[in-house]
């Protein structure tokens, strides 16, 4: 007797779900336009499978908040612009249906795909091949990009996205051969993940003034310049107050190579190829690999506020928390200098200091002559420039080793021109730099491929000096059992912005999740109620009886 009751719900809810999420084709086949009558398997007007268009731009002219649009495979010469937004649970989709392939391509499209002021749309499974400039999305919020190719563009800034609103996503793309793969301005909780980027005339990815965000899991490459640039939003592009780029959690990436440039520059020195180029404001760093670039890390910092030109973009680099990454083999001849594995290069007029680098592998990283030291010093790991002082910096816990194994200079000091091994750097600046260590890091490739980055290469073999000899990253203040710990560095930790999941931490032999943080205070709120003594150590998980050092965890 149940029965029919089970059935009518069943139709009731299956037409409720149709009702808000309509499907709508695009098929360049037809004749004309279908009106309910859409054949997918004919691509002609003799079906039932609903409503189809001739044109994309006939299709993005109705589809509302919650239209699907699917589009069959061809070639599309003409630009792309969503016209609504959706809502919110109802999203206006545009991808590929299927398996077939959508490319939009030609000489006019600058940008191919254009959204301007619209918000809740997501873009998938498009390819964007031999455009000027792939998109463009300016003051739009909410909007998705996933599972798209793009290849060969030639206008400033490839994926460009200006004075943003909130919640981009880009997530497993392909980025190949432009200028600035992908450019974001201003902006809050984007998220960009899993993507490729590969090969851009300035940088692959770069982000000004964006606010509590996440760079997760992507791999960058660039056998010309740089991969990642974190700024502020510059004074000429920018007409508000402006922006730094604060709370960004940088993690899981791969930075490298750029080894492949052999024959780029027909026997010229090519341009200097920095895995990043960073002056952001309490960011996290965490559990990334720089292999084979020019130089590992460049915290840099030049312009001023109130200036002319690009300032105030590079003024603002400090709180920020670097840890668990492993910075290997960077450090070749390029026209604007070599780095080696970090470097401190600000101007007099930038605000830099309280960074702390903490359990990180420098690992046979070399300076060949440049702007740092006008000389070959090749086992140096870590420099500074002339304005920069050791006691901005903290060094604790690393792994700060030349490739030579020895006791050689592993420190510049460009001011004092003179360099430091690490017992004579910890010794002159004890306040600042504390418990490295040296040693080769036995990884479980012995020499790991600098020209194909693998994660699972950088592990660590069980004799190494590097497994349980990491630090904890802070402390709890105050026993207690709670879900509300207060620690001693808060800075050290993400709760996810609402955008990924928040930090799994153990305190003491306890574990949880990071839910909520509230930085002034140093508060955590957690998942669950755990108990801890005053001055427990918190860190991430870990295996073993303390964190390694370097950016992958082994036994």
């Amino acid at each position: 007797m149940k029965k029919p009751y089970v059935l009518l719900l069943f139709f009731l809810l299956l037409n409720s779900f149709h009702s808000n999420a309509q499907v709508i084709y695009v098929d360049q086949q037809l004749k004309t336009d279908c009106t309910g009558n859409y054949s997918i398997s004919n691509r002609d007007c003799s079906g039932f499978d609903g409503d189809a268009y001739k044109t994309l731009e006939s299709a993005a002219k109705v589809a509302t908040a919650g239209t699907q649009v699917l589009i069959r495979g061809g070639v599309f010469n003409k630009q792309f612009s969503p016209q609504n937004s959706g809502e919110e649970n109802k999203y206006i989709t545009f991808e590929n249906f299927g398996d077939e392939v959508v490319q939009f391509t030609g000489d006019s499209l600058a940008p191919a795909l254009w959204i301007d002021q619209k918000d809740y749309i997501i873009i998938k499974g498009l390819k964007f091949l031999d455009c000027p400039q792939f998109m463009s999305i300016k003051s739009s919020s909410h909007i998705t990009v996933e599972n798209c190719y793009f290849e060969n563009s030639t206008l400033f800034e490839s994926c460009q996205l200006k004075t943003m609103g909130d919640y981009f996503v880009f997530r497993n793309n392909i980025v190949k051969n432009g200028t600035d793969l992908l450019s974001i301005q201003g902006g809050s909780f984007h998220l960009v993940e899993g993507n490729t980027f590969h090969t851009a005339s300035h940088t692959c990815l770069v982000f000004m003034g964006v606010h509590n965000s996440a760079i997760r899991n992507n791999i960058l490459i660039n056998p010309i310049q740089k991969l990642l640039e974190i700024f502020a939003t510059r004074d000429r592009e920018w007409s508000d107050p402006y922006r730094k780029s604060e709370h960004i959690l940088i993690e899981n990436n791969l930075f490298g190579p750029n080894s492949q440039r052999d024959g780029l520059y027909k026997g010229k020195t090519a341009p200097a190829s920095w895995g990043t180029q960073f002056a952001g404001v309490k960011c996290i760093m965490r559990n990334n690999i720089f292999a084979g670039c020019d130089g590992g890390m460049d915290f840099c910092g030049y312009g001023r506020v109130g200036g002319d030109g690009d300032s105030p973009e590079a003024v603002f680099n400090f709180s920020n928390r670097t840890y668990n990454n492993t910075v290997y083999s960077n450090g070749e001849r390029g026209r604007y200098g070599s780095g080696p594995g970090v470097v401190m290069s600000h101007n007099p007029y930038s605000e830099q200091y309280d960074n702390i680098f903490m359990n990180n592998i420098f690992y046979a990283n070399r300076i060949f002559k440049d702007a740092h030291t006008q000389r070959d010093v090749p086992s140096v790991q870590i420099a500074y420039s002339s304005s920069a002082n050791p006691s901005e910096t903290r060094f604790y816990n690393n792994n700060v080793t030349p490739q030579s194994d020895k006791n050689e200079v592993v420190v510049w000091m460009k001011k004092k021109n003179m360099g430091y091994t690490l017992d004579a750097f910890e010794q002159a600046y004890p306040d600042y730099n504390r418990n490295n260590i040296q040693g080769n890091p036995r990884f479980i490739a012995k020499q790991p491929n600098v020209k194909k980055l693998e994660r699972s290469e950088y592990g660590l073999t069980k004799d190494s000096p590097c497994v349980d000899a990491g630090a904890f990253l802070t402390y709890a203040i105050g026993a207690d059992q709670n879900n509300v710990l207060k620690v001693g560095d808060p800075y050290f930790f993400s709760d996810g912005f609402n955008i990924v999941e928040g930090d799994m931490i153990r305190v003491g032999a306890e574990e949880a999740q990071v839910l909520s943080i509230d930085y002034d205070t140093g508060y955590l709120i957690l998942n669950k109620k755990i108990q801890w003594k005053d001055k427990a150590p918190v860190s991430l998980i870990y295996k073993g009886n303390a964190p390694d050092i370097g950016a992958v965890e082994s036994y």
